[in-house]
């Protein structure tokens, strides 16, 4: 019900019914990721929203974060840094069984490992990302978040993997059951 009366009001406030994207939420820690002439230079936390923690150097050490794009893009991206939850599980075992601290949950292990001081540890903490959005990027000419998270693909980065691309609030509907079977 929540859905469909947020349909409803976008739909009046844009004059047309939108179309819609349903992913699967990541529950880890929100980063912005820079890259010049397709080469990634800098990377942050969210903070707290306008000033965020340069962590560029352990970000670095994350396999899946391409350190060069597909092509030479000027480009600020926003993703989502998670800790699978099967790391998450044996990163907890490893530490117990060391004497060392457990989290307690994985988004508290991921957040944890991108403040590491030494890279080196960050780097051996079984991190991956998806990226979720273009924050910037010159002549940009996408109609839609779709098009975006396309794109996103063939520059190199991971994007959510379960990504539906709805016509309208019927689809998302079904989208979000299937989903969540």
């Amino acid at each position: 019900e929540e859905l469909e009366k947020w349909y409803e009001r976008i739909t009046k406030e844009c004059g047309a019914p939108q179309e819609l994207v349903c992913e699967l939420k990541i529950d880890g820690l929100a980063i912005a990721l820079s890259y010049r002439n397709g080469v990634f230079t800098q990377g942050a936390t969210r903070g707290n929203g306008i000033i965020g923690e340069e962590i560029t150097q352990n970000l670095r050490t994350i396999k899946s974060i391409p350190l060069k794009l597909f092509e030479d893009a000027d480009v600020e991206v926003r993703g989502e840094i998670y800790m699978p939850k099967s790391s998450f599980e044996k990163l907890n075992e490893e530490n117990l069984q060391n004497g060392d601290k457990v989290f307690a949950n994985p988004r508290n292990a991921a957040a944890g490992s991108l403040r590491q001081l030494d890279s080196k540890i960050t780097a051996q903490r079984p991190l991956d990302i998806y990226i979720f959005n273009i924050q910037k990027l010159e002549n940009n000419t996408f109609n839609s978040h779709y098009e975006q998270l396309l794109y996103l693909q063939k520059l190199g980065f991971n994007v959510n993997p379960v990504k539906m691309f709805c016509k309208n609030i019927e689809e998302a509907l079904q989208a979000v059951n299937k989903i969540g079977e």
